[in-house]
């Protein structure tokens, strides 16, 4: 049995605790990556792909800017960000203009990796 199985066997009385008490959970298992995700009622699929991007913009904020890829990642996470902030409603023109300077940066900077 591997470690993510055993941590899933130690949560399950939790989980159903939770259910006796009508409680609702949805569990996400990423066992590639080791990784065990539990959502409760409120959550959705934007709230759920917000929750994942946080993780990328996080990963992109502490990227040290010397890495090759740092600048499409920066970009295009914000770029996801805005979208997903606005999923149910418009973009302004300045987000628009925003996302689409931002999507300029991104090729440059896929000009500059094919240069290498």
């Amino acid at each position: 049995m591997s470690s993510i199985d055993r941590v899933l066997e130690s949560i399950k009385p939790a989980l159903d605790e939770l259910q006796k008490k009508d409680i609702s959970t949805r569990v996400g298992v990423d066992r590639d990556a080791g990784i065990i995700r539990i959502y409760g009622e409120g959550s959705d699929y934007i709230k759920r792909a917000s929750s994942g991007l946080s993780e990328m913009l996080e990963l992109a904020y502490t990227t040290a800017e010397h890495h090759p890829y740092w600048l499409v990642l920066y970009h295009a996470t914000e770029v996801c960000k805005a979208v997903l902030d606005k999923w149910e409603s418009e973009l302004s023109a300045d987000q628009l203009s925003e996302m689409s300077w931002r999507c300029d940066e991104i090729k440059m900077a896929l000009d500059k990796l094919a240069e290498k």
